[in-house]
């Protein structure tokens, strides 16, 4: 009986087989993306920073993968038979951005690789989520939500990773460890997605100013506008959770690195439960009849973290906030990839996540006023409260159609 280590040509075009791959390349990301906020109350311990150094750094982080979103989104969607190519490049980048941070021996230096540490994680989402809303039109609430779902699995287990790592070894040595499985990862998204976008039907081809063009009309559509409003405002509040979380349970908590590391495994991962139970519901019932009464709950527990303080109800209540933190921001991008045409999904998908990361990018340094002048690292989960239910009042006014079920 022939056997054979590799699927047939055609089995990697199956979406399901690209729909796992992507969401393993997902996960690996974000493996990574949610290390970098356990690892820099170590960074800014050993090099000495303070909160308006560290404020930059994770500002820059911010901006950076926001004018990535926003600069490549259009060309993503011109480049359809590269997109293979783009997300093999994002892994073997990742392993040379966490070498540079690894390796900065001072502020100036570690700006430059934060930098460069911003822009992969900011890429894999532009041809990824654009190829799933062209395979997935008849499900594409489950298929964002299953490729947020392999997030979700690197956003546990970087914190993890992280804390356990930072224990027993120097923040410099687990990053130099670190670039080995990005750079493995590299070789498998090469092997099962580099015929991505390859075998779609090739419709007139766009010139550059076309492709703007198509996706200027995109934008000009006003529930479109509300809904990157609003996933903007709810991003920046994650942001805030995600930058200083780990801040507040060290400096005001007095929990270890492991310990911390647990904790924000709770507030980002425990979409691993919700992802794909609330992308299905989204599919059938309607995003909006999903997103309201999530930006609801998220915007409650926010505000009881504090209050929790060192107990047990505080890992309750992180792993509530969990529930929603990415997940809630996969509906709300497939509610957008509902309306934006064909041809534009991943400027859509990139103006979404870099409107985020732009505003983003301001964000950490008015989270410092608020930590500095407003009670400290704890006043932080009001500031995201605040702004997630400012999110829910924006997607409550606007009107949102349930999603047809096409064929594919």
């Amino acid at each position: 009986m022939e056997q054979t280590m590799s699927p047939p040509a055609d089995r990697k075009q199956d979406r399901g087989f690209i729909l796992a791959s992507l969401s393993f390349g997902h996960g690996i990301s974000h493996l990574y993306d949610q290390g970098i906020p356990v690892f820099m109350p170590a960074i800014a311990s050993a090099m000495g920073l303070s909160n308006l150094q560290v404020a930059s750094l994770l500002a820059i982080r911010q901006a950076g993968f926001g004018v990535v979103n926003l600069g490549v989104g259009v060309f993503v969607d011109m480049l359809k038979n590269q997109w293979g190519l783009i997300l093999t490049a994002c892994m073997f980048w990742a392993a040379i951005a966490y070498l540079a941070v690894g390796a900065a021996p001072s502020f100036p230096l570690l700006v430059v690789a934060i930098a460069v540490v911003s822009i992969p994680g900011a890429l894999w989402h532009l041809p990824a989520t654009a190829a799933l809303s062209r395979r997935f039109p008849d499900r594409r609430g489950f298929a964002v939500s299953i490729h947020g779902f392999g997030s979700n699995i690197g956003n546990v287990l970087g914190p993890l990773l992280a804390g356990a790592m930072l224990t027993v070894m120097f923040y410099r040595n687990v990053l130099f460890i670190y670039a080995a499985p990005a750079a493995v990862t590299g070789f498998f998204v090469w092997w099962s997605l580099r015929e991505l976008g390859k075998d779609e039907e090739q419709a007139e081809p766009r010139t550059l100013r076309g492709q703007f063009l198509a996706t200027k009309e995109v934008l000009k559509n006003p529930v479109i506008m509300a809904l990157v409003l609003s996933a903007a405002l709810r991003g920046v509040g994650l942001n805030a959770l995600f930058h200083w979380t780990p801040f507040y349970l060290e400096e005001e908590l007095g929990k270890g690195h492991f310990s911390t590391g647990a904790h924000f495994a709770l507030l980002t991962g425990m979409g691993i439960i919700s992802a794909p139970f609330l992308g299905q519901l989204s599919d059938r019932f309607g995003r909006k009849q999903v997103i309201i009464p999530g930006l609801a709950a998220a915007t409650i527990l926010s505000m009881l973290v504090v209050s929790a303080s060192d107990t047990f109800w505080l890992a309750i209540v992180f792993a509530g906030l969990g529930l929603f933190s990415f997940s809630l921001q996969q509906i709300i991008l497939a509610a957008v990839l509902d309306i934006a045409g064909r041809g534009t999904e991943a400027a859509t998908t990139g103006f979404i996540f870099g409107l985020n990361g732009i505003i983003g990018g301001a964000s950490p340094f008015v989270a410092t006023l608020v930590i500095n002048h407003l009670g400290g690292f704890g006043s932080i989960y009001y500031y995201a409260g605040i702004l997630t239910g400012l999110s829910g009042l924006i997607v409550l006014a606007v009107p949102m159609a349930k999603p047809n079920r096409e064929s594919s």
